[in-house]
């Protein structure tokens, strides 16, 4: 059976949205905290979301390494790492303090 690529007909078939919570875009400066190895990340977070986040920083910690997110507005988050792709690292929370 032969499958037309959708690009070629110039339409890219719609994707369902698997994320349980809306996710923002943001260019924020912000720090990551990796208490196992006792390290601080500089990192930009570029979405966030109540249930995770996407940040690029220079060191890429494993998936499921625990890591608590520090916003430059003090606000923290705790979780573990999920995924790292295209440049960027994706969070997912555990607990927020505070609230989102």
């Amino acid at each position: 059976m032969l499958l037309a690529d959708s690009s070629v007909l110039g339409y890219a078939p719609e994707v369902a949205e698997r994320r349980a919570h809306e996710r923002h875009s943001v260019d924020e400066a912000a720090e990551l905290l990796i208490p196992s190895e006792e390290m601080a990340l500089p990192c930009r977070v570029t979405n966030i979301s109540k249930g995770g986040a996407g940040v690029a920083c220079d060191a890429i910690p494993q998936a499921g390494t625990r890591i608590i997110l520090v916003m430059k507005n003090g606000k923290r988050f705790e979780g573990v790492t999920a995924w790292y792709g295209s440049g960027e690292l994706g969070l997912r929370f555990t607990a927020i303090a505070g609230g989102f």
